[in-house]
């Protein structure tokens, strides 16, 4: 079994997004296109997307604040950090594919 799959789908996020503190499950599905705040950490929202070349492509909307296609980790503050949002790419890979539940934050390229 490997710690991540290539398509854009909460069967597929990594295993170990949850071991490095990020989450609270035994597999990543948990943090799959979460956008809701508080759930794991007091005072952010974290949520784990896939990311295709296409979706990485479209510029239009928060894309640009991603490193590279593949497995990323969105955090949006609260507070003083307040709409801040930060992507960390966990793993990179031009491979991942599928448009997910991520349509609305990161739309593919038209």
């Amino acid at each position: 079994m490997s710690l991540w799959g290539k398509t854009d789908a909460n069967t597929s996020a990594p295993k170990f997004a949850v071991a490095s503190g990020i989450g609270v499950s035994s597999n990543g599905s948990v943090l799959y296109a979460n956008t809701t705040a508080n759930v794991f950490h007091a005072g952010i929202t974290l949520g784990v997307f896939g990311v295709s070349t296409a979706e990485k492509a479209n510029t239009s909307g928060e894309a640009a604040k991603v490193g590279h296609a593949g497995w990323v980790v969105r955090t949006v503050g609260q507070g003083g950090r307040a709409n801040r949002v930060t992507y960390e790419t966990i793993v990179a890979g031009s491979s991942v594919t599928g448009a997910g539940n991520d349509e609305s934050i990161l739309p593919a390229a038209e």
